[in-house]
């Protein structure tokens, strides 16, 4: 596990700890970066930023500050993860995508009974979340598990998504309310 000091780091294509770094990636102070853990270069890990085991950030990418990705993700290129988000295990983000803060993904659809919601005697059924290329969302946007967000859509702030969203789409605040197809020519 690699943990940052007290000061940013900057780090040239290297391996510590388990973990991966291309060139000129920086590290804020106290991330904590799991083994297994692979950043692409130009990256930034923002302070106090979590990244659990096997999450893979591609190039030019910005995974900000408090921010916790919980393991088995993958973050394309020229992303930028805002402040205080959280990324549930196993999510698909794609390339050129824009998330603002506090968005919360899940992947649990039901919480069981047990020491921290799952019991010892059962496997927790998990749905994993894609959110594909150029897509841009608002801040305090919650998904629940299982969810396709498509590409170049656009999700409004305080918005709680229940279900696939269509390519070119924009989503008002509320609860999936979708408005009009991105390039649709309003009368």
């Amino acid at each position: 596990m690699f943990i940052s000091k007290q000061r940013t780091t900057i780090l040239d294509s290297q391996t510590i700890d388990g973990v991966t770094f291309g060139d000129k990636v920086i590290i804020e102070p106290n991330a904590v970066i799991y083994e297994n853990c692979e950043i692409g270069e130009n990256c930034v890990i923002g302070a106090g930023a979590v990244l659990r085991p096997y999450t893979k950030i591609l190039n030019n990418t910005i995974f900000g500050t408090l921010s916790v990705s919980e393991g088995y993700n993958i973050i394309g290129n020229y992303t930028t993860i805002h402040a205080q988000c959280h990324l549930t295990q196993g999510m698909s983000i794609g390339n050129e995508v824009f998330i603002a803060p506090f968005f919360i993904a899940s992947n649990t659809p039901e919480i069981t009974v047990g020491r921290h919601g799952t019991s010892p005697d059962e496997k927790p059924f998990i749905l994993y979340g894609v959110i594909e290329d150029n897509v841009r969302i608002g801040i305090n946007v919650s998904v629940v598990p299982g969810i396709r967000i498509g590409h170049d859509s656009l999700i409004y702030q305080n918005t709680l998504i229940t279900k696939d969203i269509e390519p070119y789409s924009i989503i008002k605040a509320g609860t999936d309310m979708v408005g009009r197809k991105i390039g649709e020519i309003e009368h």
